[in-house]
């Protein structure tokens, strides 16, 4: 047992940061701040605040993973990660940035379609070399489930991704009320023939797009046309492309930025304008390296508050701050281009 600076008892292990507070009265914040290493405390105060914690009897050890600059694991599947032209690799980036602000090391592992199909498991979790692991975009649910049940106590994070009825956290942008609004953007210029390019199953994100889209459709009290629902990727090889429908609409609503290139590209061949002829949207905000890409209207995916909110997560759960599982929604907004023409108000 101890006591504090108010003469009041503790027993160890069951000193709280408000006892700590209290004793030096500060607030909780101030106190959390100093025992995590944050900036805005100066190194005066925050050795007041671990000197008193210790003598407290105040249990440390979830501050010193982060002292010791926790290593967190991004396993990325090797198709989503096109260095420069992909969007996974820019959001990697932005995870890179994120856990550096928290003191924190990154390791990259790149799952190859071999390894994923065969069920190996990355090389630092075999060998426990992380504290926690990010993945990055789709892998087969059956790998991530096997994945989550052999780590046992290692707290695993979907990026960008979401498999139900697993227990880890995941962080999305907001797929369904992203392309709603796309696709209501359209509607707002006077386009009732919208045709969406996506492949729905591929996976939950595209998909949720599809709905979205749909729900503005049957809104505005215009049917959906099973011809104006395109694939946009080769589901065997992840290759993006767009074909052509039969009839052509006045407005494409696509599901990537990249898909909106490829359908860029494959019209100008047959000699349409855009938007002058064919109006497009897309959905993320990066197309690289792509002409269209300063003329597309899309919906603007906040990959620095995903990446952000992601590497928080996982260090509360590292921390042991936090037991439950949760998913969270980073919002995003339209980005206004040239790829629209208004044809008048419905």
């Amino acid at each position: 047992m101890r006591w504090d600076g108010k003469g009041r008892a503790h027993t160890m292990g069951n000193v709280k940061l408000k006892d700590i507070a209290d004793a030096l009265q500060v607030s909780t914040v101030t106190v959390s701040n100093a025992l995590a290493g944050k900036k805005g405390v100066s190194d005066e105060v925050r050795e007041t605040v671990l000197r008193t914690a210790r003598s407290m009897g105040y249990n440390l050890s979830k501050y010193e993973k982060v002292k010791d600059s926790t290593k967190i694991g991004v396993l990325a599947p090797d198709k989503y990660m096109g260095v420069g032209s992909s969007f996974y690799w820019a959001l990697y980036q932005q995870v890179i940035y994120a856990a550096s602000k928290s003191r924190s090391l990154t390791m990259l592992e790149i799952l190859d379609e071999e390894n994923e199909e065969a069920n190996r498991f990355p090389r630092m979790v075999q060998e426990s070399m992380i504290d926690g692991l990010i993945v990055i975009g789709w892998v087969k649910q059956d790998y991530i489930r096997k994945l989550v049940k052999k780590s046992d106590k290692l707290p695993i994070l979907l990026l960008d991704s979401r498999i139900r009825d697993i227990p880890c956290d995941a962080v999305l942008s907001h797929n369904y009320i992203g392309m709603y609004k796309m696709t209501r953007y359209l509607l707002e210029r006077g386009h009732t023939g919208i045709a969406f390019a996506g492949s729905i199953r591929d996976n939950d994100n595209i998909m949720d797009r599809y709905f979205g889209y749909r729900k503005a459709l049957l809104e505005a009290g215009i049917p959906v046309r099973k011809e104006w629902r395109l694939e946009d990727r080769n589901l065997l090889t992840g290759e993006v492309r767009v074909g052509l429908p039969g009839q052509m609409p006045t407005a494409f609503a696509c599901s990537s930025d990249l898909a909106a290139g490829r359908l860029y590209d494959a019209l100008a061949e047959k000699g349409y304008r855009m938007p002058e002829d064919i109006s497009i949207v897309g959905y993320d905000d990066y197309l690289f390296g792509h002409p269209f890409a300063g003329q597309l209207t899309t919906y603007h995916v906040d990959m620095e508050e995903m990446a952000e909110y992601a590497v928080k997560l996982l260090l509360g759960k590292i921390r042991g701050e936090e037991k439950k599982c949760m998913t969270w929604y980073a919002d995003g907004r339209i980005v206004e281009r040239e790829s629209v023409k208004t044809l008048g108000l419905i």
